[in-house]
């Protein structure tokens, strides 16, 4: 009888990995039991989600979703995989705004075993640590190392600093120096993602509503995510206020952008409320 033959022993890739869940995924669950119309808005914004492994080519890719959350990843040799990755989410990010959600995630690099069925390894702990201890607020951070692996792998005919440059096109360093995946700015939304300049208003819009909720929720831990939206939502609207007279080629559009409300009173109170709670 012939012997078979025996599997080959599972090994880890070196792979980039994005994990990325719900902010308020709880709260949002609790109200589709008696909010039909919120439900069928769940169902579609996970389904956004994970269109966003659909957004990519790369032969390596794997994506997991489960509840709120997904993964995606795929080999780190992968030509122009990082640009098509930060492309993917940033879009995602801009979808879910769109449908009335933020996500938390990171992006990260490291030992990996993922398949259609399996999702294991050091990456995957490293990612999850960063979205749950580090992101904290609606922000996909975005591991330095990353940057490198762009620079390696780059698309044909691009150089290094090149493929760099594209990437960096989504990356902004916030206050704590942690690089994450801008959402909020105009060259970010419009210029570099390529949503239609002519929604970009509304787009900032559909910010306000989040932040104006977020900012008089009871939960200071909530607050204190929603402050860190606001900040960036603010330095945009007043980035268009402050814009000379001569560059302005359309008042109208800025005039729609500054007309948003600045939320100025409400962030005050807001940050004394988290103030009062922290000394407490």
């Amino acid at each position: 009888m012939p012997k078979l033959k025996k599997p080959s022993a599972p090994r880890y890739d070196k792979r980039i990995i994005l994990f990325i869940d719900f902010l308020g995924f709880k709260e949002v669950v609790e109200r589709t039991k008696t909010d039909v119309d919120e439900f069928s808005r769940l169902i579609d914004a996970l389904e956004s989600i994970g269109v966003a492994g659909e957004l990519t080519t790369n032969a390596s890719q794997q994506v997991t979703q489960f509840s709120d959350s997904l993964v995606i990843s795929y080999k780190v040799s992968e030509t122009s995989g990082v640009f098509w990755m930060v492309n993917a989410i940033v879009l995602t990010l801009i979808q879910l705004v769109g449908q009335g959600y933020l996500l938390r995630g990171a992006v990260t690099i490291g030992k990996l075993y993922h398949t259609q069925r399996h999702l294991v390894g050091p990456a995957m702990l490293t990612a999850y640590e960063m979205e749950s201890k580090v992101a904290c607020v609606p922000r996909v951070i975005f591991d330095p190392k990353i940057i490198k692996a762009a620079r390696r792998h780059p698309q044909p005919g691009h150089t290094p600093d090149e493929e760099e440059s594209y990437v960096r096109h989504f990356v902004k360093t916030d206050l704590d120096g942690q690089l994450y995946l801008d959402f909020v700015t105009w060259k970010s939304v419009v210029e570099v993602a390529g949503l239609d300049s002519d929604a970009y208003p509304e787009y900032l819009a559909k910010l306000a509503t989040l932040i104006e909720t977020g900012l008089n929720h009871e939960d200071v831990r909530v607050i204190e995510k929603y402050l860190w939206l606001h900040r960036a939502y603010a330095a945009e609207r007043e980035r268009f206020a402050a814009m000379p007279a001569q560059y302005v080629h359309d008042p109208e559009y800025v005039d729609a952008i500054t007309a948003l409300p600045s939320f100025s009173v409400l962030a005050t109170k807001a940050r004394k409320r988290l103030g009062a709670a922290k000394n407490s």
